[in-house]
């Protein structure tokens, strides 16, 4: 509406030009002029349904002349008072059928052990004018219609799982909102509630999916809903995996408020979390027996003093012991130690610069253009190679579109797609792609920012991660795009050269670095 040059409001209306793909739907809203958040929400409850239900929808709203956006919206909550028939050759088949869409759910052995034809005839008896339509004929059953919604404010749809759910209301009006919102969602909901501003309106926190510990203190202890929206969109983006995880280190961390809770959020990958681990000797077992990080025997017990190495391992970290157990922070937001240090008392340690590491791979480029003897380009149906000297020559429309194709929301570049809560998430800040000439040749590069250094295992699951998205996410959408290189187009892949490997500084030979590959705890 924005690009439109369109008041978004509740009262916004369209026109429908074209319904695509689905001749029942166009029958019913094509060329009809309609509110457009009616529209929206008629689509949502449709995008619920199963085959039966669709069939239905159409065939009841044909039958009853249903054309008002206000009569498809109640007929899609009431689709289960109606049953469908389009094929009579089964007639048990369809008895249970209708059976089983009046009851809503049955079990298995109670559907198989009906007489479905004599439910059929049972229903033939009480429909004695069936409504018939192009799709079937449509029996009434025994389930009582309700009206959902009533021509002004929307009823109660999930449509999809949001992290909290609010219901506002006032002049015996209610509306519900799925946090997070953008301001114009609570601009028409006021609208239609008929309210000036939020503060003429009652609002409660109908429902949410939030972890005990974190309503606590988004929720119940906050009465300001821009604050509740805002935590809300920060736990939608997270996911309900994360969610859990923040949880969990939120009670390592004795975090109690709202605003330590939302600097944790922000760092939260920078973070280890031993459970059950209270002291160095418990700390020194742990990385030597069950961190997989040294090949243990246990013939070697009486040998080893844990304590000491726990202890001297402890020295080197900043980490503290908690209730939960032994809590490792690997970041170096100021802010985040201040917290940790009031809470459970962690000792800041002496700050160092987060490190970067290098991995390269070589790069594999074609084109579809061809150079004619005069110099000019034209097309052809076949790739062509673009070897390493020329690839080398656009190093800066390769970079620029490798970063054209990264998305804004990503603050962790491409960990933003690491799934893992694990302690490589903890230790790799971020990374991302580019590209840079070595020898010659045009190479790709990921790009680590570490917070501490990866021992060997975590350094084989980094590496896996970026050749999964070389191979699979980023690098298979980014070969697909044509790049502009002085006006040829060129195709790169990140993983189709047939030579591929993933490779640090070290094991390229090259000696300037910014970062010399080590392993921690080795």
């Amino acid at each position: 509406m924005d690009s439109l040059g369109v008041a978004n409001t509740a009262k916004t209306e369209i026109k429908i030009g074209a319904v695509h793909n689905d001749e029942r739907l166009s029958a019913l809203l094509s060329d009809k002029t309609v509110n457009l958040d009616e529209l929206n929400f008629l689509m949502k409850r449709l995008d619920s349904f199963d085959q039966n239900e669709f069939a239905t929808f159409y065939a009841t709203a044909y039958a009853q002349k249903a054309e008002t956006m206000t009569e498809l919206i109640n007929l899609s909550f009431n689709t289960h008072c109606y049953s469908l028939v389009a094929d009579f050759s089964d007639l048990n088949a369809v008895g249970r059928q209708m059976y089983l869409t009046e009851q809503i759910g049955v079990s298995t052995e109670e559907l198989q052990s009906l007489d479905g034809r004599d439910y059929f005839e049972k229903m033939i008896a009480e429909n004695p004018n069936p409504m018939i339509t192009p799709y079937g004929v449509v029996y009434r059953n025994n389930n009582e219609i309700a009206q959902a919604y009533n021509g002004r404010n929307f009823p109660y749809y999930q449509y999809e799982d949001t992290p909290v759910t609010l219901l506002l209301s006032a002049q015996n009006r209610c509306e519900y909102l799925y946090l997070p919102i953008e301001q114009s969602e609570l601009n028409k909901a006021l609208e239609r509630l008929g309210a000036e501003d939020l503060e003429s309106v009652n609002w409660q926190v109908e429902e949410h999916n939030i972890p005990d510990n974190l309503a606590n203190m988004v929720i119940e202890a906050r009465t300001d809903l821009y604050f509740l929206n805002q935590f809300a969109a920060i736990f939608k983006e997270m996911g309900q995996r994360e969610v859990t995880a923040l949880s969990e280190l939120a009670a390592f961390a004795k975090i109690t408020n709202a605003e330590e809770l939302k600097t944790l959020a922000s760092c939260m990958y920078e973070f280890e979390c031993f459970p059950n681990i209270h002291t160095p000797e418990q700390y020194g077992r742990y990385i030597i027996c069950e961190s997989e990080r040294f090949e243990y025997d246990d013939n070697l017990e009486d040998y080893i003093d844990f304590q000491s190495y726990g202890q001297d391992k402890i020295g080197r970290e900043t980490g503290a012991f908690t209730s939960k157990g032994y809590l490792l922070y690997h970041g170096y937001n100021m802010e985040m130690q201040s917290i940790l240090n009031k809470n459970i008392g962690l000792k800041i340690k002496e700050l160092q610069e987060p490190q970067e590491l290098k991995l390269y791979m070589p790069l594999k480029a074609i084109t579809y253009q061809d150079e004619n003897d005069y110099g000019d380009l034209y097309q052809v149906d076949y790739e062509i190679d673009v070897y390493s000297e020329e690839l080398s020559s656009y190093e800066d429309e390769i970079r620029t579109a490798i970063i054209n194709h990264c998305l804004d929301s990503e603050k962790r570049g491409m960990m933003e797609y690491y799934d893992e809560h694990d302690t490589v998430n903890a230790k790799v800040q971020k990374y991302l792609f580019d590209v840079e000439v070595i020898d010659g040749e045009l190479m790709g590069v990921a790009v680590l920012t570490l917070n501490a250094p990866l021992n060997q295992g975590e350094f084989i699951k980094i590496k896996g991660a970026i050749e999964g998205q070389c191979s699979d996410g980023f690098g298979e959408g980014f070969e697909q795009r044509e790049i502009d290189c002085n006006g040829k187009e060129v195709y790169v892949s990140l993983w189709n050269s047939h030579d591929w490997s993933l490779k640090t500084a070290e094991e390229m030979g090259i000696t300037e670095q910014n970062y010399e590959m080590k392993f921690g705890g080795m």
